[in-house]
């Protein structure tokens, strides 16, 4: 499988499922505001709790291959494999389809993620040991720690400034190269002054 990060805003995603696991993979998708239908005869607290935080959609009975028709990207959820198998079966190939169970009938999984503001960090194993996923998760979360946030705005504000700017293309490669040092993730002093050598640039270019 290719590893893509996809843009799920306002994109139309259908879950089979109201139970834990299809509440939880809502979850996953939340922070991308992307309009989430359910369809189950029923639902789990955390569905409908999450369903009135949100204000997805909640249709109550048994999903149906129609149901998928015009939705970018279809959870396969029920608590029933051969259930979750038939209605893959019947999706259009060129749809985004999760399989929970069995996973690979779907043409998508979710890896563990690790978000750090704009820094996204994906892990999987492809099914072969959610524990070893689970273990890297852990030690990329010792390594990238909140301070990366910070950092990584700061990177996002200096390379943001330094493409408008008209000095040659070489220095504004230098400056991008010099704020890599990782002294400029934990020195907020050292953020600030360059961001103030930067805006002294604008001033003469």
């Amino acid at each position: 499988m290719l590893p893509l990060f996809i843009n799920l805003t306002k994109k139309k995603i259908v879950i089979a499922g109201g139970g834990k696991i299809a509440a939880r993979k809502a979850r996953n998708l939340e922070a991308e505001e992307p309009e989430i239908t359910f369809i189950a005869p029923d639902f789990c607290n955390d569905v409908l709790i999450l369903s009135e935080e949100k204000g997805y959609t909640l249709i109550h009975r048994e999903a149906k291959p129609t149901d998928f028709s015009d939705a970018f990207f279809v959870i396969l959820a029920t608590n029933d494999p051969k259930i979750n198998r038939i209605l893959s079966k019947q999706l259009s190939p060129n749809q985004l389809v999760c399989v929970v169970d069995p996973a690979e009938e779907g043409n998508v999984i979710f890896p563990s993620t690790l978000r750090r503001g704009q820094l996204q960090i994906a892990v999987t194993t492809n099914g072969a040991s959610p524990k070893l996923t689970r273990k890297i998760k852990l030690d990329l979360e010792q390594q990238f720690d909140r301070s990366w946030e910070t950092y990584i705005r700061f990177l996002s504000q200096c390379r943001s400034k330094l493409k408008k700017m008209a000095i040659p293309f070489e220095q504004k490669n230098e400056l991008l190269e010099e704020v890599l040092n990782d002294r400029y993730r934990t020195e907020e002093p050292l953020r600030n002054e360059m961001l103030r050598r930067i805006q002294s640039l604008e001033k003469t270019s």
